[in-house]
């Protein structure tokens, strides 16, 4: 069942430096039951959940985004990356700086392509899960061209494998 206090629970300073703690962690459980509603949920739900979406919420969103793409190559997860992709779809418009999901776009393009697939197939499943304007932002960075949308253009890299696999 759908609560609006699990969207408030992301505003938790247990969420400070939410990028670079562990994975997996149980906050992660958390941004997950948040995409499950929105995802799951009728319009109206879908309406709440995004009016309650502040800047910070959005910036932990964005950063679930990036710790999917990592799980989801360890764990060969196609699913665990589209649950990150409509987190980040839920933080677009609504971050203090557009650009931070772009960077997590190339977290979530080069996971697709180690998984095998690729952005554009992704789009294509969880397209009418996310908000309109994220749904033209994700399809116009997946029509870059490759070096621009690399993880070296945007600043990333990949640390370790397997087990240990990470973003960063």
């Amino acid at each position: 069942m759908f609560e609006l206090s699990t969207v408030s629970r992301l505003l938790g300073r247990e969420f400070n430096g939410y990028l670079r703690i562990r994975l997996p962690h149980e906050l992660d459980s958390v941004v997950v039951s948040v995409v499950e509603d929105y995802r799951g949920g009728a319009d109206a739900t879908r309406s709440q959940i995004l009016d309650r979406i502040t800047p910070r919420v959005a910036g932990v969103l964005s950063c679930y985004g990036q710790r999917a793409a990592s799980m989801a190559v360890r764990t060969q997860s196609v699913d665990i990356l589209m649950g990150g992709l409509i987190a980040m779809g839920l933080a677009d418009g609504r971050l203090e700086d557009y650009r931070s999901n772009l960077i997590v776009l190339a977290a979530v393009n080069h996971s697709a392509d180690v998984l095998g697939r690729s952005m554009g197939e992704l789009l294509d499943v969880v397209g009418p899960d996310l908000p309109t304007g994220a749904q033209a932002t994700f399809r116009d960075f997946d029509a870059r061209q490759p070096r621009d949308k690399s993880l070296q253009s945007m600043g990333l890299r990949v640390i370790g494998s397997g087990d240990t696999f990470l973003y960063r």
